[in-house]
């Protein structure tokens, strides 16, 4: 090879080499920046920032279609690769990297209010306010929901939160369907005049009574608002969801303040109009429509109160109902003897079923009766409650299976006290007889010559009602063997958590009654068809 070719082989080597040095310096350049990029855009980045000048608002093309103030904050998405721009979370709008700092956590307040079905629509720039002051500049003006408003201003939901725009002659409102979620068509003022530890007015309520009456509320779907909100939605400012109440109460602030906190609910002080009326968004402004709690308000009542339905209260003195328990215990059909001053033949039970049905009379179950006794519900004029003690002859599938038969053919319900050590309880399983306790093993004289609950000691009497109790699966009621008790026996009863519990006393049963004294009228096998007529009438 010639000298003069070596040459230009070693230049075009030497050409190579330069190019390649070349290129690793770029591409070291470009990863070196790239990666420097990464770092600026990762410092940058946060969950919640902030802007720390007056910026550009970025669209989905990256041109700028509005102007967001310094030291607005605002929520970003989740950051994806490299990108300069960072997209604010649930919005096609993005911010320049450089633009923003790192922010804090914005607590949006929660409300349960439901957008207007109307938007505001504007052609030209728009500015966004918070607390009267400018924070985003629109440039070619905005089309959304009116969440709700003021005297002086829309409100609209913008980048996560709550914007407010001045009612000018420039917006233009049209018609949008933004939610078709079920609106508050009334809000009912429950005014609790005074709530104290313990009450003497009828127009005071217990704390304990107020707090089950809240949690029943809640229950149903029904939430409290603020005074505030309460006059915004009167002046049609406002839509809010379903289920709305407010509540009142001229008590302490600081019992008002204890239960606010304790069950997450809020209460006004102010002076109302007992008009047993809901509010409406029409209403006079200078009336405050309410219903009045009392002592003697059920459950039932005040739901229906919160309602917005017109509700006549009895108070006790007025409501002097009381509602009559049939005592019954063994029953023997045709061809059988029972000997017993309680046995009853089948057919007069029919008969006593028959004019009950045919006469309108409500049988009541057993948790309707208490419910009525605790005043949570109100029962018809019409309601009986039919008891059976033991589980004996004719009550049961095992032993003659009269009982429950006759329940079922007349679909009246009735209530079983078993002694639950004596028979197996499967033995009176029926959609119309309830199954409660008679004890376990006590219903027998014992040697103080009363019934054995009543001989027994506090402790000894307590153990068979838990384990009675562990076979019936209710501790709804209890009735006493023999009608026997005493006070040794009764507070037996009520540790082992039983609501109510019946004696004998041939009376009509009434809420002024001890709720573990309650009376029964025993029924007997002499008895005449105008003396059944005269108990349940």
């Amino acid at each position: 090879m010639s000298k003069r070719k070596r040459k230009k082989i070693k230049k075009k080597a030497f050409i190579v080499i330069i190019i390649l040095m070349i290129c690793i310096g770029i591409v070291s350049y470009l990863i070196i920046d790239s990666y420097q990029l990464k770092q600026a855009i990762k410092e940058h980045y946060h969950n919640y920032v902030k802007t720390v000048k007056e910026t550009a608002l970025y669209d989905n093309e990256k041109k700028a279609i509005g102007i967001i103030h310094e030291n607005v904050g605002l929520v970003l998405e989740k950051k994806e690769g490299i990108n300069e721009y960072l997209k604010i979370k649930d919005n096609p709008y993005y911010i320049y990297y450089k633009d923003v700092t790192k922010g804090k956590k914005q607590l949006s307040k929660e409300n349960n209010y439901i957008p207007f079905n109307k938007n505001i629509k504007t052609s030209n720039k728009v500015s966004l306010l918070q607390n009267n002051k400018e924070q985003i500049i629109m440039n070619k003006g905005i089309n959304t929901p009116i969440q709700y408003e003021d005297e002086n201003n829309y409100y609209i939901s913008f980048l996560n939160q709550i914007f407010e725009i001045p009612k000018t002659n420039e917006i233009e409102i049209i018609d949008h369907k933004n939610s078709e979620e079920e609106i508050a068509n009334h809000i009912s003022v429950l005014n609790y005049d005074t709530i104290e530890q313990s009450c003497t007015s009828k127009i005071c309520t217990t704390i304990e009574d107020f707090k089950k009456q809240i949690i029943k509320l809640k229950d149903n779907g029904y939430y409290s608002i603020s005074k505030e909100e309460y006059e915004k939605y009167r002046k049609g400012y406002i839509q809010l969801k379903k289920g709305a109440i407010y509540l009142t109460s001229n008590s302490s602030k600081e019992i008002l303040n204890q239960l606010q906190e304790e069950l997450g609910i809020q209460i006004g002080q102010e002076t109302v109009i007992l008009t047993n009326k809901p509010t409406t968004p029409d209403n006079n402004l200078e009336i405050t429509n309410s219903y009045q709690i009392k002592n003697y308000s059920t459950i039932d009542n005040i739901i229906k109160m919160a309602n917005g339905e017109e509700i006549k209260e009895l108070s006790p003195d007025d409501n002097n109902q009381g509602i009559p328990v049939l005592n019954y215990h063994f029953f023997y059909g045709e061809g059988e003897d029972c000997n017993e001053s309680i046995c009853l033949d089948i057919n007069i039970f029919k008969e006593h079923l028959s004019y009950l049905k045919e006469n309108g009379f409500k049988t009541l179950t057993m948790e309707e009766f208490t419910k009525w006794m605790y005043k949570e519900i109100e029962l018809p004029e019409k309601s009986v409650l039919i008891t059976v003690d033991d589980g004996a002859k004719g009550t049961g599938k095992h032993n003659g299976n009269k009982l429950i038969p006759a329940l079922e053919e007349y679909k009246m319900h009735a209530t079983l006290f078993l002694i639950s050590g004596w028979w197996d309880v499967e033995n009176y399983r029926s959609k119309y007889l309830d199954i409660q306790s008679h004890t376990y093993d006590m219903h027998q004289y014992g040697p103080c010559k009363r019934g054995q609950l009543n001989c027994a000691t506090y402790e000894e009497a307590l153990k068979d009602l838990k384990r009675s109790l562990e076979i019936v699966d209710n501790a709804n009621s209890f009735c006493f063997p023999f009608y026997y008790y005493s006070d040794s026996s009764i507070k037996a009863v009520q540790d082992a958590g039983f609501k109510i519990a019946f004696v004998g006393g041939s009376r009509k049963a009434k809420r002024s009654n001890n709720k573990y004294l309650i009376p029964r009228y025993p029924i007997h096998a002499n008895i005449t068809m105008d003396a059944f007529k005269n108990m349940v009438n």
